[in-house]
C-alpha cells in the first residue's frame, strides 16, 4: 500500500490547514461587519440602491461560478470512469495474460467507443480552454494507441495461448502506454482542480468586497450577507464533494498500485528513500511495508551496484517528467540474502510534491541464470570438439565449410576453425583431388554412398603423404532433410608405419623370440638334445629340466598328452606338423602355444633330429576372438550388430519357411535421442544407448534376438511370432521404453517408435523385411511418435510415387517443361493494374496438371527449387522488361521465394544477376516470402531482406496471418507489404472471427506503415467488405485467374486505351 514515509506530511494535515484558514477567514468578515454596523445604519437607504445592484451583480458571478463549478465537476466525473474502465481493462488483459481459463472466456474488446465518449463529454468542462482541449486530445490518442497494443495482444494470446508471459516486452510497452494515460487523466484533473480553485478564490474575493459594502449599509446589507452567507455555504458544500471524490479516484489508483503483479516503488530522487512499495514488492524482497520505507535504494543493492547505479542516475539525470525509461537489468539484495536480478522500467513522478521516481520490476533471475547455462553447454562442446584426437567438420549442401575443430584447422593449414567457416575444398592446400571429394559428398548425402572408417592415403599441407581413416555421414536437419556432410577421420599414419614395422621385426626375430626344441632321434625315442632361452621364458621350464628327457615326457609337463596327438605322429612318421594347443607353463598358468615340427635329414635322407619351434600366441588367440566379437557384436551394447542379425535373421527365415512359421522383425528407433547427444554430449548418449540396450534384452524371450541397428536404431527378431501375438509384447515396450533411464546422475527420458514387419507376407529376405519394417517405423513416427505400426504395402507404393514425382519433375525443370503464369494485381477502387504475381504451373504429359502444393514440396526436400526459383526470378525480370518494351504501363511484378532459396543460396547475388541480366529495374521487382521462412533463421532473413531492399527491390510477406512472427520481428524486417491469406479473405461475409482477423491485419499494415494487398478475393462481397475497411488492393478470381503474360499485355492495352478515350472525351467537354 502507498503511504508516505513517516516524517514526511500527509495530505490530511494540509486539508485542516486549509480548513482553518476558511474559518479564519470568516471570523474576519464578522469583526468587520460589527464596526461598519453604525455606518450601514447612516446610509441605509442610500445602501438600499447600492445593495441591490452589487446583489444582483454578485448573484450573477456566483451563478457562472455555480456553472464552472458543475461544468468541471461533469468532467472530473467523466475523467474517473475513464480512470475506472481503464484500471479494469488493465486488470482483464493482465487476467488474460497471466491465467490459463478452464472455461471459453468471451473474446477480448478494448472499449475505445466507450472511452472516446467520456472524454467528448468531458470536453465542455474545458469552457474554450486550449490547454485543456489539448490534453483530452492527447489522452484520445494516448488510449487509441493503447487500444491498438492490447487488442492486438489479446488477439495474440487468444490464438496462441501462453505465448505471451507477463514478462513479455510487449506486455511492458502496453503498461508504460497505460500509466501515460493515468498520467494524463491526473493532469487534466488537477488542471480542473487548479481552476476550481482560481474560482472559489474569485468567488472568495467578490464576496469580501461586497460584504464590506454591505456591513456599511446596516441593517439591509446584513440582511444581504446573509443571503450571500447561504450561497458561499452551498458552494462550500460543493467543493467539499469534489474533494471527496477526488479521494475516491486517489484510492482506486492506491488499489492498483498495492495489487499491481509486478514488484513496485517510488524512491525520493533526492535522498533515494524508499517512499512506497507495493505488496508485490514486499513479497519479493521479504519486507514488510514499515521496513522497506525506513529504507534506500542502497539498503537493497550491493556496494558495487549501487555505486554504477549512482553512475547510471548521473548519466539520466537530464529526463523530464513523466517519462518512461528502460533502466536496464539490476541485482538486488533480499532479506534473506538471495541476490535477484530485475528489469527494471523508471516512471518519473511527483509524490507529495517532491521529485520522484516509480520502478516497475519484473524478475528475471531465471532467464538470465538459464542463458549462463546455454552459454556455458556450447563452451563445453566447442572444447570437446578441439580436444578430440580427431579432425572434423562439416559442409552444407553446396560443398562450404560451415564449421569443424581445430584439428581439421591446422591439418588444412589454416591458423584457426573460424577461417575454415565458408571456404570449399578447392580453397584448402591437403586433402585428396576436390572434385573427386565433392562428388563422394553429394553420394553420400544421396545415400548412394557410405564412407564408415574408410582408410585412404591423403596429401599433407608440406605436400608429404599421410593415412586417414575416414568417416562421412549425411547430416539433416529436425525435419529429417538432408543439409549437408558430417567428416571425420583419423590420421593413421603413425599406426600403419608401426605395423610394418612390427610386420618386419616379426619375420625377423622368429627365430629368437620363438622356443627353439631339438630332439634326436634314438631308437623308438626322440630324446631332448637343446632347448633356447625362450622355451624357458614360455614353459617356465629350463633346459636343464628338458634336457635329455623323451618328447612324451616332454607332452606330459604342459597338460593333457592326448592334444599332443598330431606332433606324437609327425615325429613317428618323420613329418611336419603345426598346431596350436592349450597348454599350461611350470607355474600353472595357461597360454595357448604354437607348435611347428619338422625333421632334419642326413646326408643319406635319414631323420636324425626334430625341431620343434614353440610360440606364446596366446594374445593372438585372444584377439582373434575378439576380432571374431567385435566383427559379429557392437562395442558399445555388446548386441548383435548388422552382421550378425543378417546371419541369425537368414536362420530364422530359413527354420521358418522349413516349418511353415513366422518371423516377425521389429524396427525400434528412440524418438528425442537426439536432443540428449546434442545437449548432454555423445558420451551421455552412448550410456544411454547401453542402458536401451539393457532393458530391450530383460524385456524380450530368451528365443527372440536383439541388435543394434545403428545410432539410435534397434532390430528384435521375434521367432515362431505372429504380428497377434507381438501386440502385448509391443506395448510393454513401449511402456517400458517411457520410464526413466538413470544415466549416472541424470534422469533422462526418451519414447520408441516400432514398425513391425512379419516373414512371409511382407518379405522373403532379411534386407526386405528390415526395410520394410523401418518403413512401417516411419509411420509410426509421423504418428505422433511413441508407438507401434505394422507394414503394409501401401507404404512402398506411397515412396515409390514420390520417388516418380521427384523424377518427372527433375526431368521437367532440366528440358524446361515448367511455365510461369501471371496474376493480375488490381486497384480495387480505380480497376487499374499495378502489379501481377508470377506463378509457376506444370503440366506433365503423363500426371497432367499437377498442383504446386504437390510438387513445390518436393521440390524443396530434392534442392530443385534453387535451380526452379532462379529460373521464375530470370523468367518474371524478362516479362517486365518486354512488357516496358512494347510501351506498356510500367507494373510491378512478384516473384515468390522459397525458404530453401532464403537459406541455401545466394539469393542477394542471384537477384542482381536476374536484374542486370534482363535490364529490369529493381523497383519493378517484388519478392514475396513466407512468415514462416523469416522465422526459421530471423537474423539472417533479416540480413538479407536488406541487402535486397539495398538493391531497390519490394519485399512483401506472403500469407500473412497464418505464421508466427511477431510485431517485435516484422519491425526488424526490411518489408514494403503484407499480403492478407485467401484463407482470411475467403471467410468474409461468413464468420466475424475470420473478419476481425482480415481487419487486425489491415491495422498492423497501417500501425507498421506497410502497404496490404489481399489475395483470392472471389466476389464482390469480399471485395466491398476490403475497401471499407482501408484495403484498397486485391488480386483473385474476381479480376482474373493466373495467365500467360501475353494476355496481361492485352489487359494493359486495354486499360490504356480506355484511359486514352476517356481523356479525349474530357477534352471535347
Amino acid at each position: 500500500m502507498v503511504k508516505p514515509h513517516p516524517n514526511r506530511t500527509h495530505s490530511g494535515p494540509s486539508r485542516r490547514r486549509d480548513t482553518a484558514s476558511f474559518a479564519g477567514l470568516a471570523l474576519h468578515r464578522d469583526l468587520i461587519g460589527k464596526a461598519f454596523t453604525a455606518i450601514v445604519v447612516a446610509f441605509i437607504l442610500c445602501a438600499i440602491g447600492l445593495n441591490t445592484f452589487l446583489a444582483r451583480r454578485q448573484t450573477h458571478e456566483q451563478e457562472n461560478s455555480v456553472g464552472t463549478l458543475h461544468e468541471w465537476g461533469r468532467l472530473k466525473r467523466d475523467l474517473d470512469q475513464v480512470q475506472q474502465i481503464m484500471l479494469d481493462e488493465h486488470g482483464e488483459l493482465n487476467t488474460l495474460i497471466g491465467t490459463r481459463a478452464f472455461y471459453k472466456r468471451a473474446p477480448y474488446y478494448f472499449p475505445m467507443a466507450t472511452l472516446l465518449d467520456l472524454t467528448n463529454d468531458a470536453r465542455s468542462g474545458c469552457r474554450d480552454r486550449q490547454d485543456c482541449l489539448s490534453r483530452l486530445d492527447e489522452l484520445d490518442d494516448l488510449m487509441r494507441k493503447l487500444g491498438e497494443h492490447s487488442q492486438a495482444l489479446a488477439i495474440r494470446v487468444n490464438e496462441r495461448p501462453g505465448s505471451v508471459s507477463l514478462g513479455d516486452p510487449e506486455l511492458n510497452e502496453i503498461d508504460a502506454y497505460f500509466y501515460s494515460v493515468l498520467e494524463h487523466v491526473v493532469d487534466v484533473r488537477m488542471e480542473a482542480d487548479a481552476t476550481l480553485d482560481s474560482v472559489v478564490s474569485k468567488s472568495s474575493s467578490d464576496s469580501k468586497w461586497v460584504s464590506n459594502a454591505l456591513l456599511v449599509s446596516g441593517f439591509t446589507a446584513a440582511a444581504l450577507l446573509l443571503v450571500l452567507l447561504r450561497w458561499n455555504a452551498r458552494i462550500a458544500r460543493r467543493l467539499r464533494a469534489a474533494l471527496r471524490l477526488a479521494d475516491s479516484a486517489r484510492a482506486r489508483y492506491q488499489r492498483f498500485f498495492d495489487e499491481h503483479p509486478l514488484p513496485i516503488w517510488i524512491y525520493d530522487n533526492a535522498s533515494l528513500g524508499l517512499v512506497a512499495a507495493n505488496g508485490a514488492a514486499q513479497r519479493s524482497f521479504g519486507y514488510q511495508e514499515e521496513e522497506l520505507l525506513d529504507m534506500s535504494l542502497e539498503d537493497v543493492h550491493s556496494a558495487d551496484e549501487f555505486k554504477r547505479l549512482k553512475t547510471f542516475f548521473e548519466s539520466s539525470a537530464g529526463a523530464s517528467f513523466g517519462e518512461t525509461r528502460a533502466a536496464g537489468v539490476w541485482r538486488y539484495r533480499t532479506r534473506a540474502g538471495e541476490q535477484k536480478s530485475m528489469d527494471v522500467h523508471h516512471l518519473n513522478v511527483a509524490f507529495e510534491g517532491r521529485a520522484s521516481t516509480m520502478a516497475v520490476m519484473v524478475d528475471v533471475t531465471l532467464e538470465l541464470v538459464a542463458r549462463a547455462e546455454l552459454f556455458e553447454s556450447k563452451q563445453t562442446l566447442e572444447y570437446v570438439l578441439d580436444h578430440i584426437p580427431q579432425g572434423i567438420a562439416w559442409k552444407n549442401a553446396k560443398h562450404s565449410y560451415v564449421g569443424g575443430n581445430e584439428i581439421y584447422a591446422r591439418d588444412a593449414g589454416l591458423p584457426s576453425r573460424e577461417a575454415l567457416i565458408g571456404l570449399s575444398d578447392h580453397d584448402l592446400l591437403w586433402g585428396t583431388d576436390p572434385n573427386v571429394a565433392q562428388d563422394e559428398d553429394v553420394r553420400v548425402m544421396s545415400g548412394e554412398l557410405t564412407r564408415r572408417h574408410f582408410e585412404r592415403s591423403a596429401i599433407a599441407v608440406n605436400g608429404s603423404e599421410v593415412w586417414i581413416s575416414e568417416t562421412k555421414l549425411p547430416l539433416k536437419d529436425q525435419n529429417g532433410n538432408i543439409v549437408g556432410v558430417l567428416i571425420a577421420y583419423d590420421n593413421i599414419t603413425a599406426r600403419r608405419n608401426a605395423e610394418l614395422v612390427l610386420r618386419l621385426q616379426g619375420r625377423a626375430i622368429d627365430a629368437s623370440i620363438n622356443g627353439i626344441v631339438i630332439a634326436e632321434v634314438r631308437a623308438e625315442r626322440n630324446v631332448v638334445m637343446f632347448a633356447n632361452a625362450a622355451f624357458e621364458r614360455i614353459t617356465g621350464y629350463s633346459s636343464a629340466d628338458v634336457t635329455g628327457s623323451d618328447c612324451n615326457a616332454l607332452f606330459q609337463l604342459t597338460g593333457d598328452p592326448q592334444k599332443w596327438a598330431e606332433v606324437r605322429a609327425a615325429l613317428d612318421h618323420h613329418t611336419e606338423a603345426n598346431v596350436t594347443l592349450s597348454c599350461f607353463r611350470k607355474n600353472g598358468e595357461r597360454f595357448w602355444n604354437n607348435v611347428l615340427v619338422a625333421p632334419v635329414r642326413d646326408e643319406q635322407g635319414h631323420v636324425t633330429h626334430h625341431v620343434g619351434v614353440m610360440s606364446d600366441v596366446t594374445a593372438l588367440v585372444e584377439y582373434q576372438a575378439r576380432l571374431e566379437h567385435q566383427a559379429k557384436y557392437d562395442v558399445l551394447t555388446e548386441l548383435p550388430n548388422r552382421t550378425l542379425l543378417d546371419e541369425r535373421l537368414s536362420e530364422a527365415i530359413k527354420r521358418a519357411s522349413d516349418a511353415n512359421s513366422q518371423v516377425s522383425v521389429m524396427f525400434l528407433d528412440l524418438d528425442r535421442f537426439k536432443e540428449v547427444n546434442d545437449s548432454l554430449g555423445h558420451r551421455v548418449g552412448d550410456m544411454l544407448l547401453a542402458s536401451v540396450a539393457r532393458r530391450l534384452q530383460r524385456l524380450v524371450r530368451s528365443t527372440d534376438l536383439v541388435a543394434r541397428y545403428g545410432g539410435d536404431e534397434f532390430i528384435i527378431v521375434a521367432a515362431r511370432a505372429s504380428s497377434e501375438q507381438l501386440v502385448p509384447m509391443l506395448e510393454r515396450l513401449i511402456a517400458a521404453m517411457t520410464e526413466a533411464f538413470y544415466v549416472g546422475e541424470r534422469e533422462l527420458y526418451v519414447e520408441a517408435s516400432i514398425g513391425v514387419s512379419t516373414f512371409p507376407q511382407d518379405g522373403a529376405d532379411a534386407d526386405t523385411l528390415i526395410r520394410n519394417a523401418d518403413a512401417a517405423m516411419y509411420l509410426a513416427k509421423s504418428r505422433g511418435r511413441n508407438g507401434y505400426q505394422f507394414y503394409r504395402p501401401e507404404l512402398n507404393r506411397a515412396a515409390a510415387e514420390r520417388l516418380q514425382l521427384s523424377t518427372r519433375l527433375r526431368r521437367a525443370a532440366k528440358t524446361k517443361s515448367l511455365q510461369v503464369a501471371y496474376q493480375p494485381q488490381i486497384d480495387m477502387v480505380t480497376g487499374r493494374i499495378f502489379g501481377a504475381e508470377a506463378l509457376l504451373r506444370w503440366h506433365d504429359a503423363e500426371l497432367g496438371v499437377v498442383s504446386p502444393a504437390v510438387f513445390i514440396p518436393i521440390a524443396e526436400e530434392t534442392g530443385l527449387i534453387q535451380g526452379i526459383g532462379e529460373w521464375v526470378l530470370r523468367t518474371a525480370c524478362e516479362q517486365a522488361s518486354q512488357w516496358r518494351a512494347q510501351g506498356l504501363p510500367p507494373i510491378r511484378v512478384s516473384v515468390n521465394v522459397s525458404p530453401v532459396q532464403l537459406e541455401r543460396s545466394d539469393l542477394v547475388g542471384v537477384v542482381r544477376a536476374a536484374l542486370h541480366d534482363s535490364g529490369c529495374d529493381a523497383d519493378m521487382l517484388e519478392l514475396e516470402v513466407t512468415e514462416g521462412a523469416l522465422m526459421r533463421n530471423a537474423d539472417d532473413a533479416a540480413r538479407v531482406l536488406h541487402d535486397l531492399r539495398e538493391l531497390g527491390v519490394k519485399i512483401a510477406i506472403d500469407d500473412f496471418g497464418t505464421g508466427y512472427s511477431s510485431l517485435s520481428y516484422l519491425q526488424r524486417f526490411s518489408v514494403d507489404r503484407i499480403k492478407i491469406d485467401k484463407v482470411f479473405v475467403q471467410e468474409i461475409g461468413r464468420g466475424t472471427e475470420y473478419e476481425a482477423l482480415t481487419l487486425a491485419v489491415i491495422a498492423i499494415a497501417e500501425a507498421l506503415k506497410f502497404d496490404v494487398i489481399a489475395e483470392g478475393v472471389e466476389t464482390d462481397v469480399q471485395r466491398g467488405f476490403l475497401v471499407e475497411h482501408g484495403c484498397s488492393e486485391g488480386q483473385g478470381f474476381l479480376y482474373s485467374a493466373a495467365v500467360p503474360g501475353n494476355a496481361i499485355a492485352g489487359m494493359l492495352r486495354s486499360a490504356a486505351t480506355e484511359a486514352d478515350l476517356r481523356e479525349e472525351g474530357e477534352y471535347a467537354d
